[in-house]
């Protein structure tokens, strides 16, 4: 989106064609023809581009932001609205005021405005700093500034970094590239009281400095975001793992197992992967009464079931040395069907696997796929109920 389509959006007559058009978002290329019709082509383009991102918004957030503006790219890097609570509630306990320096379209700052913090945001770009304004009007203050050559204090409030993982050229996924870079962002982190640099789940852990507290935040199965936390009240070296829906944190001071592995019990858990990625197993083996079945595999069992929300668990039916012929041999024979496969360290996807067992009637059972010394194995079993909404699936 350019300038002139954004100030056209932004004008009375721009709200008026998208208010009338607001419903219309099932058919694009009905919707665009009608609005050529009625409009210049780059305001056509413009409100029909915008009706179907709010469509887009509205699958992700329901109806949490109802009449903002968006870009193909802040919807695609919009905070998770629960990880952007979560994170305003903890800035808020120990701030009183907030500097986000990469608003975007402004899920992050309009959560700390509302957690009643003073707030705050700077966005390089133009368009995206118009329609933040937009977003955030009587609410949070933005203005087009970059962040690398701060125009304010940092040292006299939060602060907040997203830093862009989008370019011309595509997704990046070298923190040097990131926009503003990686050491960038770090040094003005490093510069601010209290502050939090939000980065990509899949960061790599030589990226994450040793005076960085560092959580994942995990929403449903998805992985949603790494953030890194600096200065008043954090734990430098702390790794954490969120799970939104349950309102549950585990971290690395939690007490831990030694890292050795026993024969299968009567349960097996899959933990989420908030606690794989922050390298939380053996914590969560201490939590459970559990151990791991491999040293290299994240699959823990145990003799008794434990709900938790850090992972999936299930009842142990069967377990097999794999071979195709054999596991469904052991289907029919069973009268059982797969249905969910999960796998780690092993080598055919679960799709694969589904395909080449083909068609088999019966009752769904979960297939967990891995690798215990050196043995691939195929192990069958039955989702337990991990919390409230949360039973494993078993298609």
């Amino acid at each position: 989106m350019d300038r002139e389509r954004a100030r056209f959006l932004l004008s009375p007559r721009g709200q008026e064609r998208l208010a009338a058009t607001e419903n219309h978002h099932r058919d694009p290329l009905a919707l665009q023809r009608a609005l050529r019709k009625e409009l210049p082509p780059a305001e056509a383009a413009a409100v029909g581009e915008q009706v179907v991102l709010r469509a887009r918004a509205r699958e992700r957030f329901g109806r949490a932001f109802v009449g903002w503006l968006w870009t193909a790219e802040t919807l695609e890097m919009a905070a998770h609205p629960g990880a952007a609570h979560r994170r305003a509630q903890r800035l808020a306990r120990s701030a009183e005021s907030v500097i986000d320096g990469t608003v975007g379209a402004g899920v992050d700052l309009s959560a700390c405005a509302e957690a009643g913090l003073w707030a705050a945001g700077f966005e390089r770009d133009e368009v995206r700093a118009l329609l933040a304004a937009h977003n955030l009007r009587g609410h949070a203050s933005v203005a087009r500034a970059d962040i690398r050559r701060p125009p304010a204090d940092l040292a006299r409030h939060a602060l907040l970094l997203d830093p862009s993982r989008r370019g011309p050229d595509g997704r990046r996924f070298d923190p040097s590239r990131f926009e503003p870079s990686w050491q960038t962002c770090l040094a003005l982190a490093r510069s601010a009281p209290l502050s939090v640099v939000k980065a990509p789940p899949g960061i790599d852990r030589g990226d994450v400095p040793s005076d960085a507290e560092v959580e994942w935040v995990q929403a449903g199965r998805s992985l949603r975001e790494a953030a890194l936390w600096f200065g008043r009240g954090t734990v430098p070296g702390l790794r954490r793992a969120v799970v939104l829906e349950a309102d549950a944190e585990l971290d690395s001071r939690a007490p831990a197992v030694p890292w050795e592995a026993r024969p299968l019990g009567g349960v097996l858990y899959d933990p989420e992967p908030a606690v794989t990625r922050a390298g939380l197993a053996a914590q969560l083996a201490a939590m459970l009464v559990a151990w791991p079945l491999d040293p290299d595999v994240a699959y823990l069992s145990a003799e008794d079931f434990r709900p938790t929300p850090f992972a999936r668990a299930f009842a142990i039916l069967d377990v097999l040395d794999f071979s195709l012929g054999r596991l469904r041999a052991h289907l029919r024979r069973r009268g059982w069907r797969l249905g969910e496969v999960l796998r780690r360290r092993f080598p055919l996807e679960p799709e694969a696997l589904r395909r080449l067992c083909g068609r088999v009637e019966g009752e769904p059972v979960a297939a967990i796929c891995t690798t215990v010394a050196g043995r691939r194995l195929v192990i069958l079993g039955r989702p337990l109920a991990t919390g409230p909404g949360r039973e494993t699936p078993c298609r």
